[in-house]
């Protein structure tokens, strides 16, 4: 009787295994279409940013008419804002935001803005990058996949989460960094189902991007000999260097935020700051319009002063900064990277030019890793950019003293800074919609869980302990069943009570 009634709970959890398979692999199919779509539409539209820059030199007559298509382009790009909050910034932190039930929008309605937002901001040369948007628009084409489906609220999650890894996945061509993005940003809590419908959906998406769309490796890195030994200490002193820059990175774009908010502008007039100075820079600096991902074979191929480099740095991470504090639908990552290139390149001028590619690829995994504080996403990204092995040691090492630098100096990670302003914002207020969410706890050797039953504890209001994996077999838990060290509990509960059960267990 034991044993039929352990096969049929493993039959189930196959079952469900199987079916989060196929949902991701559908996910993937949708998130791929759409992602292939928006990064076609922003590539072609940068593309038109630099011809007009270089187009608007033959007359003044052409800088006007390019300054009214700005204010057009600025007041659009308000409307949609006012239209739909939700739409705005890069969108990773509004996905965060709704898996743990604090938000619900509207799936449809969130990709029609975000698409028209992201272009109207890439058509004004703004310094984003199209990668936190791809983001929100797979972890929405995975909601919208729920809801024709009709699953539940903790299954919409998965799909949401898996959604997200294919619109990373489809933005660079690396699945896997997807995968762990996903997980390590978004969902924040690890299980083999989550892995089994991210993996599935971030792999489909990635086929869709290559064999449909024809789309390539988003960076050309040249082959780089091996790297020596004698290197690495300069490799650590890099990562050091690149965690101070990454801290002030974190703290600049909360000081331009309180400008922006001692401004007291408008939702719809915001944007006009940033366009303006796009305009600007269309006419004295057009190498810091757009995302930037022309600039790193430019920097590779070619030798530059230490002075050109440090401004080029500085007015490209201000300009990046300007564009995504004014709101505006587009993300950071991309920026990110960028900023990381350039001041890999000013390292790298103090060695032999062979190193100039090593310096780049370590200095935008090391940037990453000091800003979002994601060390292994940061370390896989670039791993899967570069397709060679002899890159990864490095590369962690650089990640590794970043985030240890960038600890010390105390910034809180962007994503969680971000994450923090949207929930305290009148205008993204939490939805009130009644939401069960599903939390992932593991039960430490120290816990005062150990050896009580489930009966016994008082756990918070409406919680319902759903699953036990103890030593890789999931059992089904009743009141009589007695909690060990390293259980991993999955515990459902209505959003409202999370932060009172993680105020009461998480010691």
């Amino acid at each position: 009787m034991k044993i039929s009634k352990i096969s049929k709970i493993e039959n189930k959890n196959f079952k469900i295994e199987t079916s989060l398979l196929f949902d991701g692999i559908l996910v993937g199919l949708f998130a791929g279409i759409v992602g292939a779509s928006y990064r076609l539409l922003i590539g072609y539209s940068e593309k038109l940013v630099h011809y007009t820059a270089e187009f608007i030199k033959t007359g003044f007559i052409y800088k006007v008419m390019l300054l009214a298509i700005l204010i057009i382009l600025a007041l659009f790009s308000g409307f949609l804002l006012k239209r739909e909050p939700m739409a705005s910034g890069s969108g990773i932190p509004q996905v965060s935001a709704e898996i743990t039930g604090r938000l619900n929008p509207n799936p449809l309605r969130v990709l029609i803005y975000k698409i028209t937002g992201g272009l109207t901001a890439s058509l004004g040369g703004l310094s984003l990058g199209r990668e936190g948007p791809s983001i929100q628009l797979g972890a929405m084409s995975g909601k919208l996949v729920s809801r024709i489906l009709k699953k539940d609220n903790i299954k919409e999650k998965y799909l949401i989460t898996c959604g997200a890894s294919a619109g990373l996945s489809i933005a660079f061509g690396a699945p896997l960094a997807g995968v762990l993005f996903s997980i390590e940003e978004v969902h924040k809590q690890i299980t083999k189902k989550i892995i089994i419908c991210c993996f599935s959906a971030a792999v489909v998406a990635n086929i869709v991007g290559q064999y449909v769309f024809g789309l390539t490796a988003i960076f050309k890195f040249p082959d780089i000999p091996y790297v020596e030994v004698s290197i690495y200490p300069w490799v650590s002193l890099l990562g050091i260097l690149l965690g101070i820059f990454g801290t002030f990175y974190n703290v600049t774009i909360k000081i331009l935020f309180k400008i922006y908010e001692f401004l007291k502008l408008n939702i719809v007039f915001r944007p006009q700051v940033a366009f303006l100075i796009s305009f600007v820079l269309f006419i004295f600096y057009p190498i810091v319009l757009g995302s930037g991902h022309s600039l790193v074979e430019f920097l590779i191929e070619n030798k530059f002063s230490f002075m050109f480099l440090l401004t080029l740095y500085f007015i490209k991470t201000l300009f990046s900064l300007i564009s995504f504090t004014s709101g505006v639908a587009g993300g950071i990552f991309l920026p990110i990277l960028i900023q990381g290139a350039i001041l890999g390149t000013l390292f790298s001028n103090f060695f032999d030019a062979k190193y100039t590619a090593l310096f780049v690829i370590l200095s935008m995994s090391g940037y990453l890793t000091a800003i979002v504080r994601s060390p292994i996403t940061s370390i896989i990204l670039l791993f899967e950019m570069t397709q060679k092995l002899n890159y990864f040691l490095p590369i962690a090492l650089c990640c590794l003293f970043a985030y240890m630098t960038a600890n010390i100096l105390g910034t809180k990670p962007v994503y969680e800074y971000l994450l923090d302003r949207i929930l305290t914002s009148n205008k993204l207020e939490d939805s009130e919609v009644e939401m069960e969410v599903e939390i992932l706890t593991t039960v430490s050797n120290d816990s005062f869980l150990v050896g009580k039953s489930i009966r016994e504890i008082e756990w918070t209001k409406n919680t319902l302990i759903s699953q036990i994996e103890r030593s890789g077999r999931e059992i089904v838990p009743k009141g009589t069943t007695v909690l060990e060290a390293n259980d991993k509990l999955t515990v459902i509960m209505p959003k409202e009570s999370v932060d009172t059960f993680l105020e009461k267990f998480s010691k």
